[in-house]
């Protein structure tokens, strides 16, 4: 292309990419401790933990539940913390030794999305424990999400939910109380969900769509191109 019709079109070009839609990427980063930030605290029939209960008791049966919200459709991944410490998506240092964690996901009606816990690898930021030379921290993808609110259950290993453990069901349905905590470890938490879409409502203003986009792209190349060709034609 001739640099005269390049740059007669880059006018043409900019004002399609300023109505193209972007997204943006940000990390909620959460930090907390099983014994005072669990709002799952049942134990059993007209059981609630207390502060006269240990920490195992907590691990066995504690859970934290934490809530974001969507405004667009968004990948999301959930990454914890806890075990082998390393470095949140906030750049805070995270202590090795927490809880091994069981992370679950649920829609806002507290219906089971998707769960996953250790792996072989440890997800990206966490650390290999240093004691046990292990990772079980965890990464949940949880893919594409629309817009909503959506909720995250973390607790220690084996306590899992009801609906993770089944792969269906409520996050009411409970938890198994079957937690524990392994040598070295204490009830202190860490994880990142991590979102690449606004996390603002999106703005008022229509967005044209994809197909008025290439239109309005490849009628200003032509017009663009008429008027070279026009050029050319009156030059001697």
């Amino acid at each position: 292309m001739p640099r005269s019709l390049l740059q007669s079109a880059l006018p043409v070009v900019l004002l399609v990419a300023a109505f193209a839609p972007s997204a943006l990427a940000s990390t909620i980063s959460y930090t907390g401790n099983l014994r005072t930030d669990a709002n799952v605290t049942s134990c059993g029939a007209g059981c609630t933990l207390g502060s006269a209960d240990t920490d195992a008791d907590y691990a066995q049966y504690a859970a934290v539940v934490e809530s974001f919200t969507l405004f667009a459709a968004s990948t999301v991944q959930i990454t914890s913390f806890s075990y082998g410490g390393g470095t949140n998506g906030n750049g805070v240092v995270i202590a090795e030794g927490g809880l091994e964690p069981y992370v679950s996901l649920f829609d806002q009606a507290g219906d089971f999305l998707a769960s996953t816990y250790y792996g072989v690898t440890c997800p990206t930021g966490a650390k290999i424990n240093t004691t046990s030379g292990q990772c079980y921290d965890v990464l949940l993808d949880a893919g594409t999400l629309g817009p909503g609110t959506y909720q995250v259950a973390l607790s220690a290993f084996e306590n899992m939910s009801f609906a993770e453990n089944y792969g269906t069901g409520a996050l009411a349905d409970g938890f198994t109380g079957l937690g524990n905590l392994a040598l070295g470890e204490d009830l202190h938490y860490a994880f990142d969900v991590d979102i690449t879409a606004p996390t603002t409502p999106p703005s008022p203003v229509p967005e044209p769509t994809t197909g008025s986009l290439v239109a309005l792209a490849l009628l200003g190349v032509r017009l663009v191109r008429r008027r070279h060709d026009k050029t050319s034609r009156m030059t001697p």
